[in-house]
């Protein structure tokens, strides 16, 4: 194997990568050798099959285009480890000549910056003393109690605590607001979750029942359109039913399953709590050491590099919008805004992101950070059984090389997070 290293920029090289015959031939046996391993020949046990039957019943054109593909992407690999390349992603392939006597083929690698890391031991942040308080504690098991509450028609007049659904219709100056309509909406009275006095209104109203009535949102109401303008309401009233909540006891307990009685389900429910607290607060020192690792860090963010995050972002958010039915085009033209807009908007937070995985990556390679293979086999493989569970199958066009880099990038991340919390966090 010969190859040459083009330099193209500051970030860019072009590989050319030519193997002889003797290099071909090694791959094409390589490649008989662990099909055949697999493969059922009459005559012969299974995975002992001499290499003619073996090219008979695959066929040489198959075993020669996987040879081909093992080919290319073991002597990548190796130039890169040989060359101590830092890569980011090989990208435009190109096959020049391929023969039985010659491969030649070249890609294009881009590389990381240099990242200077400022000093570890220069970086502290305090981890704040978590706990949980009575009331969150009450909150949660009055929301497991609501969850398994018994519910039914009321041939009655709405009450607080009761389930409703109602037609509603709001209106500002006489223009419905965007979102302003809807049919059977359901709701608990008591819950507070509409604009403040909306379900004290409700109270009273019987099924078929209609109401008129206005109601000022306040100045800091989440939703900034309506915050502080008067509205009018039109309701009627759908349905009415009564909620029972179960007692708080040991039956109680044992019906949610694996306790035996009702404080055994209290302290899961404070140590379920107690850890999502914790979890937080591990993100909050996280982030906090990764602002000041990246303020400290000198590296060079290409524009290219802001340009691809950008990419992803926008493709990422047009994916999200398409499980709602949604298209990006039409949600820009709803706001007034074009796509270089929101690319405009995004470019500080994607030039964060992009500075965050470059030092994240160069804190891994000065922390001699790896994933051995195993774990990523072992996460790759609870991520197939998961499916199973889940699914029942597997996903026929499952890329499983992809998905193991995926994991392994994010198994990575993670223990380089890990890494940074041990050393900056106190």
């Amino acid at each position: 194997m010969t190859f040459t290293i083009k330099e193209k920029d500051s970030q860019n090289r072009e590989l050319t990568v030519e193997l002889n015959h003797e290099d071909l031939e090694r791959y094409v046996r390589e490649t008989e050798d662990s099909l055949g391993g697999e493969l059922s020949v009459d005559g012969f046990r299974k995975g002992k099959a001499p290499r003619d039957a073996i090219r008979k019943q695959i066929g040489e054109s198959a075993i020669r285009e996987a040879a081909l593909q093992t080919a290319m992407q073991r002597s990548l690999s190796q130039i890169l480890a040989e060359q101590a390349l830092d890569v980011v992603e090989a990208s435009k392939l190109e096959v020049k000549d391929n023969t039985t006597d010659k491969l030649i083929f070249m890609v294009n690698l881009r590389l990381f910056p240099k990242v200077t890391l400022p000093e570890l031991k220069g970086i502290k942040i305090e981890r704040r003393p978590v706990g949980v308080e009575s009331k969150e504690l009450d909150d949660a098991i009055e929301s497991i109690r609501a969850s398994r509450a018994d519910v039914a028609d009321a041939d009655r007049a709405a009450a607080s605590g009761d389930r409703v659904e109602v037609d509603f219709e709001v209106r500002d100056m006489g223009q419905v607001i965007d979102g302003g309509i809807s049919k059977n909406h359901p709701l608990v009275i008591g819950k507070n979750n509409f604009i403040p006095g909306f379900e004290e209104q409700l109270i009273g109203l019987q099924k078929g029942d209609r109401k008129e009535f206005s109601l000022t949102a306040p100045a800091d109401f989440a939703n900034k359109s309506i915050a502080g303008k008067k509205l009018d309401m039109k309701v009627e009233m759908q349905r009415v039913q009564q909620v029972t909540l179960p007692a708080i006891d040991d039956a109680f307990a044992q019906k949610l399953g694996k306790f035996t009685n009702v404080d055994q389900l209290i302290l899961s429910v404070k140590d379920g709590l107690l850890k999502e607290k914790e979890e937080k607060e591990s993100q909050r020192v996280r982030l906090a050491a990764i602002d000041k690792l990246i303020d400290g860090a000198k590296c060079d963010i290409s524009e290219d590099m802001v340009n691809i995050q950008l990419d992803l972002m926008v493709q990422n958010f047009d994916n999200d919008l398409h499980k709602h039915d949604m298209e990006l085009s039409l949600y820009l033209a709803k706001l007034g805004k074009t796509q270089d807009d929101m690319r405009k908007d995004w470019k500080a937070d994607a030039k964060r992101q992009v500075a965050m995985t470059l030092v994240l990556h160069a804190l891994a390679r000065v922390g001699d950070i790896q994933v051995p293979p195993e774990e990523v086999s072992a996460a790759l493989e609870s991520l197939v059984q998961s499916a199973l569970t889940t699914e029942g199958q597997v996903p026929n066009n499952l890329d499983v090389e992809s998905l193991r880099r995926s994991l392994e990038s994010r198994l990575l991340t993670e223990k380089t997070l890990q890494y940074l919390e041990r050393t900056c966090v106190s």
